[in-house]
């Protein structure tokens, strides 16, 4: 799965904001016709519009950088450093911090676009388990789904992250949640139980999911 058109990327950001495309034409100041046709090929003089209307510039909107293969076919690693991220295993994600400087194009199942400003060590991760499923409301999150994770941001309060916690190897995916000091997970699921942990002993926040991605 990959996002490499104009018409995969504007669909892709519309959805990752959970946005119908006549919210997104509305954002944008143009019709939800017009953003039908874009999301099917079409051209389009509104570039600018949407991209503003997206959060992304005209440019990253447009695609990323040109990319370049070694003799083997894999993507060179320096592809971390633009668009692509890697989509990886939650043990993986789990170590992240110390595979890190030793990861190869080879480790990743994939590497994807994200269509969202990011840090140089963004990953991705395939959602898994009912824990944060949460259906209709907003933030859900279904088995497959892919997240993107961010862990140059700072969680905060509420923030969904990507966490291991003591003697783990596998990350866990919940939402963070602080008071009175303490610090506590939280799952978005209703009916999970327990719905609430509290961080008790050591827990590595990996990163902040910064968007997701729905598969078809």
């Amino acid at each position: 799965m990959s996002v490499s058109t104009f018409a995969e990327r504007v669909r892709a950001l519309r959805e990752m904001r959970g946005w119908s495309q006549a919210q997104l034409g509305e954002a944008a100041g143009i019709s939800q016709v017009s953003i039908a046709k874009i999301e099917k090929g079409g051209a389009t003089k509104h570039t600018g519009k949407i991209a503003r209307a997206l959060g992304v510039t005209a440019e990253e909107l447009e695609g990323v950088k040109p990319t370049h293969q070694g003799q083997s076919g894999k993507v060179h690693p320096d592809l971390r450093r633009q668009d692509l991220v890697p989509l990886i295993s939650s043990v993986q994600a789990g170590n992240w911090s110390e595979i890190l400087d030793n990861f190869q194009p080879g480790d990743a199942e994939d590497w994807l676009p994200c269509p969202v400003r990011h840090g140089p060590s963004t990953f991705c991760l395939h959602v898994e388990g009912q824990s944060m499923s949460n259906p209709g409301m907003r933030p859900t999150y279904e088995p497959g789904d892919i997240i993107f994770v961010d862990p140059g941001r700072s969680a905060q309060p509420g923030d969904r992250v990507v966490v291991r916690l003591e003697d783990q190897r596998q990350a866990t995916f919940k939402q963070y949640l602080e008071e009175d000091g303490r610090k506590f997970l939280r799952a978005l699921n209703p009916d999970w139980k327990p719905k609430i942990i509290e961080i008790d002993g050591e827990a590595t926040i990996c990163g902040v999911v910064i968007g997701k991605w729905v598969p078809e």
